[in-house]
Parts: structure tokens; sequence; C-alpha cells
């Protein structure tokens, strides 16, 4: 018996495969490759700015909260200080 053939038969198309992969994907031109530079600053930039609006947001809240808090004790219950009381 002859020794088994089998596997070099596979062996080729899996090699023109990958060379057709590579001739279909040429590598990135160099303005390519600026446009995905700017497009990473850009979503990073978006990304600062998310993260800067929800940490403002939450400061925001805070400071209603303790808005309110001076509501519930009455500070500042009138704004007019000389008008007086019972028409505030």
């Amino acid at each position: 018996m002859r020794p088994s053939t089998a596997s070099a038969p596979f062996s080729q198309p899996q090699s023109q495969s990958q060379a057709q992969q590579s001739q279909s994907h040429p590598p990135p031109s160099a303005a390519q490759l600026a446009r995905l530079a700017d497009k990473k600053k850009e979503f990073e930039a978006v990304d600062a700015l998310q993260r800067a609006s929800a940490l403002f947001l939450r400061r925001l809240e805070g400071l209603a909260d303790d808005c309110e808090a001076m509501a519930e004790a009455g500070i500042g219950a009138c704004l007019f200080p000389l008008i007086p009381l019972s028409i505030c």
C-alpha cells in the first residue's frame, strides 16, 4: 500500500485561499490609517464628553438635593425680606 496522500491535496487549496484573502484585502493606505486615527480620537473625545456629562449631571442632582433640603428646612422661605412675611 502507498502512504496516505489525502492531506496533500487539502493543503494546497488552503494556501490558495489564504493567498486570495491577502489579495482581496490590500494593506491600508496612509490616508486610511490617518482617517482611522482621527476616528479613534473622535471616539475618545465623545467618550470623555459622555463621562463629563454624567459627572455634571450627578453634581447638578446633588445641588438639587441641597436646594430641596434647604426648602424643607425653611431657609429662604421669603426671597423679599422687605415685604412682610404675611404676604410671602
